[in-house]
């Protein structure tokens, strides 16, 4: 039965149609990561290729920009946003504000996850993956720390649909001086569900609804939750979320770096085992500020799959269509988790 869903917090609507899944070429995987390293600027031994190094976690006595480094950040060579402040100070310029305009102001960072062209993140070595783990939370943390930073976003963008134009697994931070519409949505309907139903964190009752429900649970251990979202936008998209409140990853316990490097590998590994070759999106969002703005907001990991293209009908209405009901995705991966673990 195709179904109308909303998101308990956003209010984003979602159309489920099990029947469509049937449609020629849907779910067809992207092809499998290129093996060949020949000239990629994330490889050791080509670290002048790329802009000097932020930050790297290496053995002791490495050399800046020089081979021997574990995890690597540089800036964005083609940056999405400027880290050059603007020539002057001022609101946004436009014709009687018709026509909006302002300097895109902000920090664009790449987390380059290992030296060697592959595996693919999901893949790494298991403290390997703590090392990223650890530099993503680290990066969050220092680009939070800047003005003017308003909030960050952290993603990675895995395979042809999903907007990569390199195969060497990498993650990217860009900043912005306010709040990114995404994290404004999620942010206000926090706040609207905490108002209308008395509760403290809007993410925390859908994840007690979520367990009590089981059936779009993914894992949940002691330190993280995984679930498919009720509303999900994407087939075999999932939600990771932290059992410690906090409003952004920068605030990630030490204790909890292991625990998330393991979670979030065992989910992409499971998905890319379903689906082979397929192209994802990882996403989280941070905002910046006083804890009396942010304390309500609960951050979290969003995997997204890039299994179907939006048609008209998606982009025409803002109704995302959704072919794999929830429900059906956290059973197939909480069996592959079963069979890995």
């Amino acid at each position: 039965m195709n179904e109308l869903r909303r998101d308990a917090i956003t209010g984003r609507g979602v159309i489920v149609v099990p029947g469509r899944s049937a449609r020629p070429n849907e779910h067809a995987a992207s092809p499998s990561a290129a093996a060949n390293d020949a000239g990629c600027p994330f490889c050791a031994g080509n670290e002048t290729t790329t802009p000097p190094e932020l930050a790297a976690i290496g053995p002791p006595g490495r050399m800046a920009n020089a081979p021997g480094w574990f995890v690597r950040t540089i800036p964005n060579k083609f940056p999405t946003v400027s880290d050059q402040p603007p020539a002057s100070e001022g609101r946004p310029t436009g014709t009687a504000d018709r026509f909006e305009r302002a300097h895109a102001f902000g920090y664009h960072e790449v987390v380059i996850a290992s030296p060697t062209h592959t595996p693919l993140l999901p893949f790494l070595p298991p403290e390997q993956m703590v090392r990223v783990v650890r530099m993503c939370r680290d990066r969050v943390r220092h680009l939070s720390s800047l003005a003017p930073v308003g909030s960050v976003t952290l993603f990675e963008n895995e395979g042809p649909e999903s907007g990569g134009s390199l195969w060497h697994p990498h993650l990217q931070l860009v900043t912005v001086p306010g709040r990114t519409p995404a994290l404004e949505e999620e942010m206000q309907g926090a706040q609207r569900f905490c108002e209308t139903a008395g509760a403290t964190c809007a993410f925390e009752e859908v994840a007690r609804a979520e367990l009590a429900e089981r059936t779009r649970v993914v894992f949940a251990s002691a330190q993280f939750l995984g679930y498919a979202p009720f509303a999900s936008a994407a087939p075999y998209e999932v939600r990771i979320l932290p059992i410690r409140h906090g409003a952004s990853l920068g605030g990630l316990a030490d204790a909890d770096i292991e625990p998330l490097a393991r979670d979030l590998s065992a989910v992409l590994r499971a998905l890319l085992t379903l689906l082979p070759g397929a192209s994802y999106n990882l996403v989280a969002r941070a905002p910046v500020g006083p804890s009396a703005e942010t304390g309500r907001y609960h951050w979290h990991l969003d995997v997204i799959p890039r299994l179907v293209r939006p048609d008209g009908f998606d982009l025409g209405s803002g109704l995302a269509v959704n072919t794999v009901p929830p429900e059906v995705a956290a059973e197939a991966l909480r069996t592959e988790l079963g069979a890995k673990r």
